[in-house]
């Protein structure tokens, strides 16, 4: 009895043990780098995921336009039935105009009703008819309509994957600037978290010199007050923390109920150090490999295809139709077979001036695309100077950061010593910590700014910085 027992213990506390540990296994967060995150992201966006949708339809488009090449076949039947089929009365001598030997052409005689036996009744037709035809037609000569028109959809093809890779180029920087924004946010957390040490330790020191006579009630309270701002700056820190790991969730089209975490660094790595850039090197590079700017290059070739597309309307155009057609009834004792080929050339004469202003509406579109091809220029470049100039500048803060928190570290520990030896109060003290504290901020700010200003001209200048 003890044994069973022992055994029913035994397997229910199994039971409860791997429940425990399912359960701590689900609620531990998925960790993710920043190429993971990436990968996630393109597998979910819906903006990327609608620019490879247009681009689908554009593959479409090129096919269609192909297909006016190549000849068309089509192929039809029909079966009818008649229930009652037409008849005729002709005379039985003499029928279908013809005379009888010996007479002359002259209008037969009208059929009376002592002849009535020379009339015979015939029947047009059957009850039971079936048809087939196979048709082929293919354009010989149209003045090159067909083939730009197959230009057009093939350069609109590569327009459209312009916008896929400057959609792709577009969310990679989404998802490094929400996972650095967690990130940094992450990392707000432990500086807070830091000061909240260090006003513990503030607040301790003051405790002990106020039972040794050493200090005021004043600085005592003074170090609460201090905790109690640091406690609610760090407070402040962690909702920062979820407010930034929802915005990363949105960009990665997760649900925000998700636990999600970001594993990182805020340290610049060796490839993100970069020499002396030239800037005109930098636009000039823009200016080649963004997506966007050879978008609208392919999108005006794909107009001047479609004004020749136009101008071909106004002019005469050569095919070639051939048909095969078969046809069958029940008074047929072999089934009819005909076969006919031929050209035929259609000539516009009038059509209202429709192709005078497709050719105008064309050109006009030619123009819309040239003047957004500028403005695209134009934009471009300033995001690549607004780039290089705000990496510049964090750059430049990350050296002046560095020694400002070193710096401070040092203040810190320094006015440790002189508080707990009463050279300085609490005021002094709690500046030091907040100046530390600011500081280390500072720092991270500086960091973050840079990494993301990184990506930011990467994504500017449409490739990769060597």
């Amino acid at each position: 009895m003890n044994a069973l027992r022992f055994c029913h213990f035994l397997c229910v506390g199994t039971f409860l043990f791997l429940l425990i540990n399912l359960s701590l296994v689900a609620q531990e967060p998925q960790v993710l780098t920043l190429e993971q995150s990436i990968e996630i992201a393109k597998q979910s966006n819906l903006t990327l995921q609608t620019a490879e949708q247009n681009l689908k339809s554009a593959e479409a488009q090129v096919r269609a336009a192909r297909a006016g090449l190549l000849p068309r076949i089509t192929a039809s039947g029909n079966y009818t039935y008649f229930k009652d089929i037409q008849k005729s009365v002709i005379q039985a001598e003499g029928g279908f105009g013809f005379p009888p030997p010996g007479r002359e052409m002259d209008a037969p005689e009208p059929p009376s009703a002592d002849n009535e036996s020379d009339l015979i009744e015939l029947e047009f037709g059957a009850h039971h008819n079936a048809q087939g035809t196979v048709n082929l037609t293919q354009p010989i000569f149209a003045w090159g309509r067909y083939y730009y028109g197959y230009q057009a959809a093939k350069l609109n093809y590569q327009a459209v994957q312009r916008d896929v890779d400057a959609a792709y180029n577009q969310l990679r920087l989404d998802v490094s600037e929400a996972f650095y924004g967690a990130l940094v946010a992450q990392e707000f957390v432990r500086v807070a978290q830091q000061s909240v040490s260090l006003v513990e330790e503030q607040l301790a020191i003051a405790e002990a010199s106020l039972e040794a006579g050493a200090a005021t009630n004043f600085d005592v309270l003074r170090a609460k007050v201090q905790l109690a701002n640091a406690r609610s700056q760090l407070i402040r820190a962690q909702n920062g923390v979820q407010t930034a790991k929802n915005a990363y969730k949105t960009v990665l089209n997760i649900p925000l109920s998700g636990n999600i975490s970001v594993k990182g660094t805020l340290e610049i790595p060796e490839n993100h150090k970069i020499p002396a850039l030239n800037l005109d090197s930098l636009i000039q590079q823009a200016i080649e490999n963004r997506p966007e700017v050879r978008r609208t290059q392919f999108t005006e070739l794909a107009a001047r295809k479609q004004i020749d597309v136009a101008k071909t309307r106004s002019r005469p155009d050569l095919g070639f139709f051939t048909n095969y057609q078969i046809s069958q009834n029940e008074r047929l004792t072999e089934m009819n077979r005909i076969w006919s080929l031929g050209v035929q050339i259609n000539i516009p004469i009038f059509d209202g001036f429709a192709a005078r202003a497709a050719v105008q509406q064309s050109e006009s579109a030619l123009n819309q695309v040239q003047v957004g091809g500028t403005q695209v220029k134009v934009g471009v470049e300033f995001e690549v100077r607004t780039a290089y100039l705000n990496l510049r500048g964090a750059e430049t803060i990350i050296a002046v950061q560095r020694e400002a928190v070193a710096q401070a570290h040092e203040s810190v520990r320094i006015a440790n010593l002189q508080f707990q030896n009463g050279i300085i109060t609490t005021v002094a003290l709690t500046d030091t910590q907040l100046a530390l504290a600011q500081a280390e901020v500072n720092r991270l700010q500086a960091y973050h700014d840079y990494i993301v200003g990184f990506a930011r001209l990467e994504k500017a200048i449409g490739q990769k910085l060597q």
